[in-house]
C-alpha cells in the first residue's frame, strides 16, 4: 500500500508541473538572386544557331610566337659489329616509332659478301634542302623562302615553320590524312576579291599550296610530305603554322 501511495504521489506532482514550450527552429536566410539567370539559377547555353557564322573561330592577337616544345634529336649514325662467323649479309630490319606512338618494322633485302673485321655503318643523310625558284620575290629574307602569289597571301617558309601573312581571319582549320594536308578557311567579304592559284614549293615539309575562292570563304590548302601534328599561332599580320 505504501508503494502504491508513493507512485500516485509522484504522478500528481508530474501532472501539476506546467509544460515547457519547445525551442524555435532558426530561420535560414534566403540566397540572393543570381544575376543573369532565371528563377532556377540555370543559364541557358548559347546554341550554334545563335552564333554569327562569319565570326572567326581563331582571332589574331599580338602575342609571342609559340614554338614547339619538342626539339628533335636526329639520329646520325651507328656502327654495327657482326660476329666472326658472319660471311654474307641478307637483310636489315629497322624498328621505328610512328607519329601516333605505335611501333613498326621495315626490312630491306640485301645481298653481298662481308668482312666481319669491318663494322657496318647505319647513317642518316641529313641534307640542307634549298628551294627552287617557283614563285619568289627578289631579295628574299636570308634563310627564309618567300612566295607571294598575291599581296593578300604571302608565304614565308623556314624548315617546319610557315608564316602566312594575310589580312583575313581564320574561320577553321581541318587536317586531312591521305595525302596529308592542312586546310585553312578564311573569312571572305561578300564582295571580296577572287583568288585562284596553285604552286609547288620544291621544299621539304610543305610541298604544294592551293588558294581557292568560295562563295563565303577563301580556302588555303597546304599539302605536306608526311604526317605531322601542327599548331597555329596568330600574329598581328598573319598566322604561324608550326609542324611537330
Amino acid at each position: 500500500m505504501k508503494r502504491l501511495a508513493l507512485v500516485i504521489a509522484l504522478g500528481l506532482c508530474t501532472a501539476a508541473e506546467p509544460a515547457r514550450p519547445l525551442p524555435a527552429v532558426p530561420s535560414t536566410p534566403s540566397a540572393p538572386p543570381i544575376s543573369g539567370t532565371n528563377a532556377t539559377g540555370f543559364t541557358p547555353p548559347v546554341t550554334e544557331s545563335g552564333r554569327d557564322p562569319f565570326s572567326p573561330i581563331l582571332v589574331p592577337k599580338e602575342s609571342v610566337m609559340v614554338s614547339p616544345t619538342y626539339k628533335p634529336n636526329y639520329f646520325k649514325e651507328q656502327n654495327i659489329t657482326l660476329p666472326t662467323t658472319a660471311r654474307r649479309i641478307n637483310k636489315i630490319t629497322v624498328g621505328y616509332q610512328n607519329i601516333d606512338g605505335s611501333m613498326a618494322e621495315k626490312s630491306v633485302i640485301l645481298d653481298g659478301d662481308i668482312d666481319w673485321h669491318f663494322p657496318l655503318r647505319l647513317v642518316q643523310d641529313i641534307q640542307d634542302f634549298k628551294a627552287k625558284e617557283v614563285i619568289r620575290r627578289p631579295d628574299p629574307t636570308p634563310g627564309v623562302e618567300r612566295f607571294e602569289p598575291y599581296t593578300e597571301f604571302v608565304f614565308k617558309f623556314t624548315s617546319k615553320k610557315l608564316f602566312l601573312q594575310t589580312p583575313f581571319l581564320i574561320r577553321q582549320d581541318i587536317p586531312l590524312g591521305s595525302p596529308p594536308k592542312i586546310v585553312l578557311d578564311f573569312v571572305k567579304d561578300p564582295y571580296g576579291s577572287f583568288y585562284d592559284k596553285s604552286f609547288q614549293t620544291a621544299l621539304p615539309y610543305f610541298k604544294f599550296v592551293d588558294i581557292k575562292t568560295h562563295e563565303d570563304f577563301y580556302r588555303v590548302t597546304l599539302t605536306l610530305d608526311g604526317k605531322y601534328q601542327y599548331q597555329i599561332s596568330p600574329e598581328k599580320d598573319g598566322f604561324w603554322v608550326l609542324l611537330q
